[in-house]
């Protein structure tokens, strides 16, 4: 039987406070069921939203949490976002998706760069340990001389930027919101508990790995997005920017095809 606390102004995180004293079990029991840390749900029933996730993953440990405890998943959903409406915005989603897609990318620039000035820096200290080791009756002509311009085989020669490298369509990782709106299909995934997931792109497998709570990926594709779940009840995602629904219990096997003509079905009412 369900448990239907009435509406109040109090705290949001009461209504699951009280309904699980109503059932008798603790916050290491709920936890043990829904593999949400203790810490989380504490969160939760304190009202302390800024320290969860955010987006799809805060939803997807509200609807756990109050089924566990007997109330209405989607009936609480519906009050935490009237409670929370800035946790319900897909902008904020995506805002976050972008931004560390940014700083992935910044990432990889510092990188890049440190690399590329570190083998510039290091070409002169190179020839000159050459010279100084290689005897004079054994340099090359032109090396003795001094005054040849670099060849091939300098080392100078060698160093160059990396060349960027060719767009693939199908694509797993943080993707920036222009990657994500050319194309056909992009699915954005998490879990709410320790969840096995396989990705295949447009017949391309792009992802295969635990994903464990808080964390994120993106698969985007043109034709298909091909996936196979290990704890359906622990996988919360988006699909094309709209909430996904439930795709089983936890502990449930599901495979499943996304296509074009089909997303629409996957996402929650």
């Amino acid at each position: 039987m369900r448990f239907v606390p009435e509406p109040s102004s109090g705290p949001f995180g009461k209504l699951f406070a009280d309904a699980r004293a109503a059932r008798g079990v603790t916050l290491k029991q709920v936890s043990a069921s829904t593999k949400i840390p203790v810490s989380t749900l504490q969160a939760i029933e304190r009202d302390e939203i800024d320290s969860l996730p955010g987006g799809i993953f805060t939803r997807g440990f509200i609807r756990s949490y109050a089924d566990a405890v007997g109330l209405d998943p989607r009936t609480t959903l519906e009050r935490f976002e009237a409670r929370f409406p800035q946790e319900s915005s897909v902008s904020t989603l995506l805002a976050t998706i972008e931004g560390r897609a940014n700083e992935e990318f910044a990432r990889r620039q510092r990188t890049a760069k440190a690399l590329i000035w570190t083998a510039l820096l290091s070409a002169p200290l190179i020839v000159w340990l050459a010279g100084a080791v290689i005897p004079d009756d054994r340099r090359p002509a032109a090396a003795a001389a001094g005054d040849a311009p670099p060849t091939a085989e300098s080392p100078f020669a060698a160093v160059a930027p990396p060349a960027a490298a060719e767009p693939r369509p199908a694509v797993a990782g943080t993707l920036p919101a222009a990657a994500a709106d050319s194309a056909a299909l992009t699915m954005e995934m998490g879990a709410t508990a320790d969840c096995w997931i396989e990705a295949a792109a447009d017949g391309e497998t792009v992802l295969a790995r635990i994903l464990r709570p808080g964390e994120r990926e993106v698969v985007a594709a043109e034709r298909a997005i091909d996936l196979r779940v290990g704890n359906a009840g622990a996988f919360v995602f988006t699909i094309n920017q709209r909430p996904g629904r439930s795709l089983g219990a936890f502990r449930e096997v599901v495979t499943l095809r996304v296509t074009p003509s089909n997303y629409a079905s996957f996402a929650a009412e």
